[in-house]
C-alpha cells in the first residue's frame, strides 16, 4: 500500500457527529433525571404523607397489605394485552419489553399530573422509535387504553343490570349504560363503509392539515375492523385485570372500614363502583377523592365519609407502589436496542376502505 492510499488524520469536521452525539445523550440523560427529579418533588409535595400515616395506623394493616399484593398481576395483564393489539399490525415486543413499556407509563401516570395521555404518550415513544410502523404503534397505545375504557365500563354496567332495583345500582347503572352507549355508537359508526362514503371521509382526511399521518392513522384503526376475536379476547382480558383491581382495593376498603361487615353484598358494590372511581382517577383533574366519597358514602352508604377519603388516598398509594419500578425503565432511557420490531409501514387501503 503506498503512501497515498493511507488514511490520512481526521479533519476537525470529522469530530462534529461525534460530539453532536455526546451532546443529545448528555441532553436524554439531564432529561431523563429531570423527569424523575419533577416525579419525586411532585409526590413529596401533593402526597398526604400525615393522613397516610394516619390511615395505615387506625387500618387493619394485614388486609392494606393483602389489598397491595393483590394488585400486582395487574400490570402484566396490561402488558399482554398491549401485545396482542400490537400484533394485529406485525409489531413484535416481548413480554418483558412490554412489562417495562407499561410500568414507564404507570409512572409517568402516578407520579405526575399528566393524566392517563401523558403516560401513553411515553410509552408510545418507547415502542415507537424501535419499529419502523410508528404511525401503527402509536395507534395501538391507544386504541390499548380504549379497550380498556370499555372493559372498565362494561364490568360496571353488567353489575348494575344485576342489580338494577337496588337504589345504588340504580344511579350507577344510568351513568354507565349512557357511556356505553355512546362509546358503541361512536364504534359503530366509524366502522360503517355506508357512514364513511356518505362523509367521504377519505377525501376529508386527504385534505387536512398532515392528512397523510391521519391517513396512516386512520388505516391502523381500521386494521382492526376484521379482528373481532382479538379485540374480544383482549376485553375479556380487561375485565379480568380489573377483577384483579377491584379485589385489591376491596381488600384496602375491608381494611379501612368502608363497608357494612357484609362481605358479598359490599362485593357488588365494589364491582359497580371502582371501575367509575377508577376512570375518574385516570384524569389529571383530581377527581378520584370525590368519586370515591360520592359513589362509596353518598350513593352507597358505606362506611363513613373519612374512611371513603382514606380509601380514596389507599387506592392511590396501590397504583404508585406498582408503578415505582417504571423510574428504572425511564432513567435506563426506555427499552433499548431491542424493544419493538415490526416490518415496513403498509400504505395500501385497509381492507373495506
Amino acid at each position: 500500500m503506498n503512501a497515498a492510499s493511507q488514511p490520512g488524520p481526521p479533519c476537525p469536521g470529522d469530530d462534529r457527529p461525534v460530539s453532536t452525539g455526546r451532546a443529545a445523550a448528555a441532553a436524554r440523560l439531564i432529561l431523563r433525571w429531570g423527569l424523575c427529579a419533577a416525579a419525586v418533588g411532585w409526590l413529596a409535595h401533593t402526597v398526604a404523607w400525615s393522613d397516610l400515616k394516619r390511615v395505615w395506623m387506625t387500618a387493619d394493616r394485614p388486609l392494606l397489605v393483602l389489598g397491595v399484593l393483590a394488585f400486582g398481576p395487574a400490570p402484566v395483564l396490561i402488558a399482554v394485552r398491549l401485545q396482542w393489539v400490537l400484533a394485529v399490525h406485525e409489531i413484535r415486543l416481548s413480554l418483558w419489553d412490554a412489562i417495562r413499556a407499561t410500568f414507564a407509563g404507570n409512572f409517568v401516570i402516578n407520579a405526575l399530573p399528566v393524566g392517563t395521555t401523558g403516560g401513553d404518550t411515553v410509552k408510545a415513544f418507547y415502542i415507537a422509535r424501535g419499529t419502523p410502523r410508528k404511525h401503527e404503534a402509536v395507534t395501538c397505545i391507544f386504541l390499548d387504553r380504549a379497550i380498556g375504557v370499555l372493559g372498565l365500563l362494561l364490568l360496571a354496567g353488567t353489575t348494575s343490570l344485576v342489580h338494577w332495583r337496588h337504589p345504588t345500582f340504580a344511579g350507577v347503572g344510568r351513568l354507565v349504560a349512557l357511556a356505553v352507549s355512546l362509546l358503541l355508537a361512536g364504534i359503530g359508526v366509524y366502522f360503517s363503509d355506508r357512514v364513511r362514503r356518505f362523509l367521504r371521509l377519505e377525501q376529508l382526511l386527504a385534505r387536512l392539515p398532515l392528512g397523510r399521518h391521519i391517513e396512516r392513522v386512520d388505516r391502523a384503526v381500521l386494521a382492526f375492523r376484521g379482528r373481532w376475536w382479538r379485540l374480544t379476547a383482549c376485553l375479556l382480558l380487561s375485565v379480568l385485570l380489573q377483577l384483579i383491581c377491584i379485589v385489591s382495593i376491596f381488600l384496602a376498603g375491608r381494611g379501612l372500614g368502608v363497608g357494612e361487615g357484609r362481605v358479598l353484598a359490599d362485593a357488588w358494590v365494589y364491582l359497580a363502583c371502582t371501575p367509575l372511581c377508577l376512570l375518574a382517577g385516570a384524569l389529571p383533574i383530581g377527581g378520584m377523592e370525590l368519586s370515591y366519597v360520592g359513589l362509596f358514602y353518598g350513593v352507597a352508604g358505606l362506611g363513613t365519609e373519612a374512611a371513603a377519603v382514606s380509601l380514596s388516598l389507599f387506592s392511590r398509594v396501590i397504583q404508585m407502589v406498582w408503578s415505582l419500578p417504571g423510574g428504572l425503565v425511564v432513567l435506563q432511557g426506555g427499552l433499548g436496542e431491542a424493544g419493538a420490531r415490526g416490518l415496513p409501514p403498509d400504505d395500501r387501503p385497509a381492507p373495506g376502505t
